[in-house]
């Protein structure tokens, strides 16, 4: 994949213009760039080397440029080093959109390697801070909406840099002071006794029923059905493109199985004679004849009438 920008460095527009490989964020460690992707995308990230599938450097730069980045075309369930290659095409455009001249190694950061990952990772993060530190509003669940995500991607509880959020203090409640303690074992010994004896049932007596027996809400039937939508409508873009591949597969298995039966050909005319003068046969003839195949009509294909006749041997 082509990337932009010729050097190493770095060339960013507007007041980023002159960052340079001595910025700050270009000497942060793992643990701080981990925290800050956690907070600023809501996702919980372990390793550098989960941002290989370029989901997360997309993400970094829709929260820098909202809207320059095609989200929904972002894969943040690629596994793979091919699945990985279709978000750094988004990614690339992006840069090309936003006039970002810094050339992206794909072919290191597919790889999965700390030091690739951590040194781009340094990068966006310090584009981060001069470019989209100033916006705000950005929410980053909104924009995964709809996407099938991996664990570290689902922002299921709201925490910052991997740690817990801290208990916050009640109205009326100051921060410095001690919470109460709670009441020791033998003193609600004794209650709990009371209230577990009060509240067993009579033998024989049928329990009522749990809330686990109801069905889902309209609004969870809804959610339900628009996923099966998007399943659905993902299927069929897969079918479609399964079809087209296997469409042009055959194309050019014909094409080579016609250049086959020309070289059978020509070679039986050659056995057939004493020499190639006597054969009639010349090289532009067997160019002209490879290329009247190549650059043969599909329509002509469809019908039976292949350029080149065949003959048998």
């Amino acid at each position: 994949m082509t990337s932009v920008g010729g050097r190493p460095g770095v060339g960013l527009k507007g007041s980023a213009a002159t960052v340079g490989m001595m910025e700050g964020a270009f000497f942060v460690g793992r643990t701080e760039l981990l925290a800050w992707v956690n907070s600023l995308l809501h996702t919980s990230l372990t390793k550098v080397e989960q941002c290989a599938s370029a989901a997360v450097y997309c993400q970094i730069l829709d929260s820098c440029h909202p809207g320059t980045v095609s989200m929904k075309k972002v894969n943040w369930m690629a596994r793979s080093d091919h699945e990985f290659i279709p978000n750094y095409k988004v990614l690339q455009a992006a840069f090309d959109k936003n006039n970002i001249q810094r050339h992206i190694a794909v072919d290191q950061l597919i790889r999965a390697k700390y030091q690739d990952n951590l040194e781009f990772l340094q990068f966006m993060k310090c584009y981060w801070e001069h470019e989209g530190a100033r916006h705000g509003g950005y929410d980053p669940t909104i924009a995964r909406e709809g996407k099938q995500l991996p664990p570290w991607a689902k922002s299921s509880s709201p925490e910052i840099g991997g740690a817990a959020v801290l208990r916050t203090a009640t109205p009326g409640e100051k921060e410095n002071i001690r919470p109460r303690q709670a009441p020791t074992t033998e003193a609600k010994r004794a209650p709990a006794a009371v209230s577990t004896r009060a509240a067993a049932p009579p033998l024989g007596a049928r329990a009522p029923p749990t809330k686990a027996a109801v069905g889902p809400t309209s609004a969870e039937h809804a959610a339900l059905q628009q996923k099966v939508t998007e399943q659905t409508e993902e299927i069929e873009d897969l079918r479609a493109t399964v079809e087209g591949i296997e469409n042009e597969r055959d194309y050019y298995f014909r094409k080579l199985r016609e250049v086959e039966i020309l070289c059978t050909n020509l070679q039986a005319k050659l056995e057939a004679t004493e020499s190639v003068e006597s054969a009639e046969i010349t090289a532009l003839q067997v160019v002209t004849d490879v290329q009247s195949i190549l650059y043969a009509e599909n329509e002509e294909e469809e019908e039976g009438n292949p350029t080149v006749p065949v003959e048998d041997p």
